[in-house]
């Protein structure tokens, strides 16, 4: 069931986005717009986890925890229950955090809005910001993308303990392009996020229409010889979002599917990952997708039929 959380989330804010709802979750906090600083930069080797440009790697004392990738600037862990959610345990609550900002280098000084929200461990999760589309993509002088980016377009990247995932970007400005599908995959290991790669975007689509639309924190385009996962995405153009939701669908809006791979803190082994999109064939995805966009084009057609007495 998809619960609200508007009365356990900070609104704070300088946008004024409706804090989200969540399937399999309980929300945690909502920050305000941060500027951060520059964080350390160190180059992967062949025998490391991939993960974002000049997040540093470390290796922790405690033989019984594995090396992770840290980032104390975008570290995410549930500060009223740090003990739990700094290990992953199956079944239990694991904290997610959903960074929002502009394009441009997230390594130096950026404003960015960060959702948080508790997890139940291996179950396949939806997180959904109702409102964001026009919050983030309807432009001008004092709308709230103005305030909250300048217009420009909107990258997004998923966060959990000290992993981070690449940058996708959500509102092509240029463009004006929305890519509204996101599904983490958090690897775990021995109950410590390790990574956090995006699964396939292109299964909604037919492939000669899926674009690239992630990116390292410096900002420049990531590939997938580069980062070794899938980087490209299907999207809607504004036009369609606004029919969207018309019709009442909540499809362009910002929400963050979630499903995990690896072992928990007893070793026991992570399968929601079988559950990603890309796990079913793309044709049944497809039609699905398709579907619902012809519903939306019918339902608005008989709209306008009754309205003009067609």
């Amino acid at each position: 069931t998809e619960s609200s959380n508007t009365d356990n989330i900070s609104t704070e804010t300088t946008i004024e986005l409706i804090p989200g709802s969540t399937e399999n979750a309980d929300p945690v906090n909502t920050e305000e717009l941060t500027m951060v600083e520059e964080p350390t930069d160190t180059e992967p080797t062949d025998n490391e986890t991939i993960i974002p440009e000049s997040i540093t790697e470390t290796t922790d004392t405690d033989e019984l925890t594995p090396e992770t990738t840290t980032n104390t600037l975008y570290h995410c862990i549930d500060p009223i229950n740090i003990e739990q959610t700094s290990t992953v345990r199956r079944g239990e609550e694991a904290t997610l955090c959903l960074y929002i900002g502009p394009d441009g280098d997230w390594n130096n000084n950026i404003e960015y809005k960060r959702f948080s929200v508790n997890l139940k461990a291996d179950e396949f999760s939806s997180y959904h910001i109702p409102g964001s589309y026009d919050a983030l993509t309807v432009t001008g002088s004092g709308t709230e993308n103005q305030r909250f980016n300048g217009g420009n377009s909107t990258h997004v990247f998923a966060a959990s303990q000290t992993s981070l995932s690449f940058l996708r970007r959500y509102y092509d400005q240029t463009t004006k392009r929305i890519y509204p599908y996101l599904t983490a995959i958090l690897d775990v290991q021995q109950g410590l996020v390790r990574g956090i790669a995006w699964d396939d975007a292109c299964v909604f689509c037919e492939q000669a229409e899926c674009n690239a639309n992630t990116y390292n924190l410096n900002g420049s385009l990531a590939t997938t010889e580069e980062i070794r996962q899938p980087v490209n995405g299907c999207s809607y153009s504004k036009n369609e979002c606004r029919l969207f939701v018309k019709d009442g669908s909540d499809i362009c809006d910002l929400k963050l599917h979630v499903v995990w791979t690896g072992t928990d803190v007893d070793g026991k082994v992570l399968l929601s990952s079988d559950s990603r999109p890309s796990a079913f064939p793309p044709n049944r995805i497809q039609e699905n997708v398709k579907g619902r966009y012809d519903k939306m084009v019918k339902s608005l057609s008989d709209l306008k039929d009754q309205v003009t007495g067609g």
